[in-house]
């Protein structure tokens, strides 16, 4: 039987003494979504950061399509069919909308410099067949906006699909997307989840990072979780996200891959993710700034009485003498 694996990773990356990633394997289908979740700290940008070209692995293959890619420069990675966004924002604001895309063609282009200053032929063939590709990536992820718009003009929601255009523009095999609904609103999530799924039936693979677990539930076909740098589980949402069945998980039951993991009360604990608790957390933040906005306001008056009642008594004094 044939293998349809298009990823198969199994690396470590230690920056000096400590080990962000210790031996985390990952085994991707063809077609398939995949989510990365874990806790803060448990390696998953630092996964991609590797399978993108951005980090060296310290040890450990990584075979894409049958390529080993390990150790390989982001470009190359990036032509063999590997894109990726970032889970905080890297548009170019004073870029147009159309032009950030345009930027994510770039890899694939043949046109040198003396082309571009001459207007030799070939760059005006490329100049039009790349805006062409960036109009289709803007319409595929559903971004309405003006093309001419400067890119930091854009909501924060329209600048995570720009970012996600720009990933796509090039038509990759794999895509991985880091936290791509941070900061969205509800209904900006649903529309990140229809998006997912047009890319999947375009038989765009894609690996996604996100701590939002409705979202991960609804779009990925397979969940693995990372803790500590290392493979805590890995199977379909329904089971991953019940921690009460790690165990079973744990035992290859239900479909799902056999991995040796601690299932006490408290790894399966730091593997349980909701968006309440997020949204709660969240609430609790904004009270703390609120309630600090309010003591600081608090405090600036009371200063100012007091240095009010101070200037009356020296001026009081002075009239004395």
């Amino acid at each position: 039987m044939a293998d349809a694996s298009l990823l198969r990773a199994h690396v470590t990356k230690r920056f000096g003494g400590l080990a962000a990633l210790d031996a985390v394997s990952l085994t991707i289908g063809a077609g398939e979504v995949r989510g990365l979740i874990g806790p803060n700290g448990a390696g998953k940008t630092t996964l991609v950061n590797v399978l993108s070209g951005v980090l060296r692995p310290t040890a450990g293959s990584i075979s894409f399509a049958g390529d080993e890619i390990a150790g390989s420069p982001p470009y190359r990675i990036a032509r063999l069919g590997i894109r990726r966004t970032f889970q905080t924002l890297r548009i170019f604001p004073e870029l147009s909308v159309l032009e950030n895309v345009a930027v994510g063609y770039h890899a694939h282009t043949a046109a040198e410099t003396w082309d571009a200053l001459l207007g030799t032929r070939r760059a005006a063939r490329e100049e039009r067949l790349t805006r062409e590709r960036a109009r289709e990536a803007l319409a595929l992820v559903g971004l309405k906006a003006d093309p001419d718009l400067p890119a930091g003009a854009l909501a924060y929601g329209q600048q995570r699909l720009l970012e996600i255009a720009r990933a796509v523009v090039a038509a990759p095999r794999l895509l991985l997307l880091d936290e791509p609904a941070a900061g969205m609103n509800p209904a900006e999530c649903d529309h990140l989840l229809g998006l997912i799924r047009r890319l999947q039936q375009q038989g765009i693979t894609l690996l996604v990072i996100e701590h939002r677990m409705d979202l991960i539930t609804e779009a990925c076909d397979r969940i693995t979780v990372l803790s500590y740098g290392r493979n805590l589980a890995e199977g379909p949402p329904e089971v991953v996200h019940d921690g009460s069945r790690l165990t079973t998980l744990a035992s290859g039951q239900d479909g799902t891959q056999a991995i040796a993991v601690d299932t006490t009360s408290a790894s399966i604990a730091r593997s349980r993710f909701s968006l309440n608790a997020c949204r709660e957390t969240s609430a609790r933040a904004a009270a703390g700034r609120s309630g600090a906005r309010r003591g600081a306001s608090t405090a600036s008056r009371r200063s100012w009485r007091l240095r009010g009642a101070r200037a009356s008594g020296r001026s009081a004094m002075s009239r004395r003498l």
